[in-house]
């Protein structure tokens, strides 16, 4: 019986392995994403901390490595009135190669801050109650947050929080005309060409409230790495203040580079998908940062690196994500369809299709 078993399990990793090649021979010859070979991607970038996603990224996107800015289109920034032309640009990307994340020095205009609040304020919301853990739950260690209750709620009262979380449906976030100014945003789309040495292809557009309705004994959250890619950043807008008791990020900087210090954490990560607080402490307690800003800042991370979203002690955030990855090869996205495209991001999905190819305009 135990023959039986590893000969399964020999054939099931064989199968998955030639899969993977198959993936990298039709993204090589025609660009089309290979899913299924994410769970390969996953396990060789566990097991070689990262350096595994960095040598397919170099042989599946080397023909399209561009040294100059040049988009196709000229597109209005929401983020810099000097566009790809900022200063600070160069030096974002630098901090980014160091540590893996920064907040950037400018911020959302306040009408786009102003606008896209106002929509999460009043619109159908999405809503989701967290349930309480198992009385033998060890703090810091659970993969997935219990959920007791779904459901929908016209708008929000952020001050008397009656869910844990409130999403705004992705429909109708993607008919905004902010938000598709983001995801075409210049100064935003530079950073992440001169980070990644390749112009990015767009994805996951999100926008929620965390509040602090939690059970007890959900906070601390387990520190994790993101997959679905081989090399991305993850834009964070905050629409409200974050602080150190509010919903916020938390990053291990440095973790999104191969290093001694924190391969012991990573090479974990191969049987499981968390980190305690009490393990990450132990290794590299100085390269914790807890990221918190006032509203209109951008905070752009590299989620390969170890990180994750804390719960409220008190108080709520709204904020907006989405993806700058460098790679569509073994992302699992389905194209998102477009019931309308303003004419700054429908520029830019003429100029790059390859870039926008997870959107899709339905008229």
């Amino acid at each position: 019986m135990k023959r039986g078993l590893h000969l399964t399990n020999f054939r099931y990793g064989l199968n998955r392995v030639g899969v993977f090649g198959k993936g990298i021979w039709r993204y090589r010859r025609l660009g089309e994403p290979s899913p299924e070979s994410n769970y390969i991607v996953q396990k060789l970038s566990a097991f070689t901390d990262g350096r595994s996603n960095d040598i397919l990224f170099r042989v599946l996107e080397s023909k399209r490595k561009e040294a100059d800015l040049r988009f196709g289109w000229e597109g209005t920034s929401l983020v810099s009135h000097a566009g790809i032309s900022d200063p600070s640009i160069e030096s974002v990307a630098r901090a980014l190669r160091e540590d893996g994340v920064v907040v950037i020095p400018p911020r959302l205009k306040k009408e786009a801050v102003q606008n896209l609040y106002e929509l999460a304020l009043s619109c159908q919301l999405d809503t989701s109650t967290y349930g309480p853990v198992a009385t033998n739950h060890v703090p810091g260690t659970q993969t997935t947050i219990p959920i007791a209750e779904t459901g929908t709620s016209n708008g929000i009262d952020p001050s008397q929080a009656r869910y844990s979380v409130y999403g705004v449906p992705r429909s109708l976030l993607l008919e905004n005309e902010n938000m598709q100014c983001l995801l075409c945003d210049p100064y935003l789309l530079a950073v992440a060409t001169r980070y990644l040495g390749v112009f990015p292809v767009i994805t996951k557009p999100d926008m929620w409230w965390d509040t602090d309705f939690v059970p007890q004994g959900l906070r601390p959250r387990p520190f994790h790495v993101d997959s679905g890619c081989l090399r991305w950043l993850k834009v964070a807008v905050n629409l409200t203040d974050t602080t150190f008791e509010t919903p916020h990020f938390v990053y291990v900087k440095g973790s999104h580079n191969p290093n001694k210090r924190t391969r012991a954490l990573t090479r974990r990560l191969s049987s499981r998908m968390n980190l305690s607080d009490k393990e990450v402490n132990d290794v590299c307690p100085d390269k914790i940062v807890h990221v918190t800003a006032p509203a209109g800042s951008i905070m752009l991370a590299d989620t390969r690196g170890i990180h994750k979203g804390e719960l409220s002690m008190r108080g709520h955030r709204l904020v907006l994500y989405f993806g700058l990855e460098g790679s569509a090869f073994n992302n699992i996205d389905k194209p998102l369809p477009l019931n309308k495209v303003g004419s700054e991001l429908g520029k830019a999905m003429r100029a790059r299709p390859f870039s926008y190819q997870f959107f899709r305009a339905t008229h």
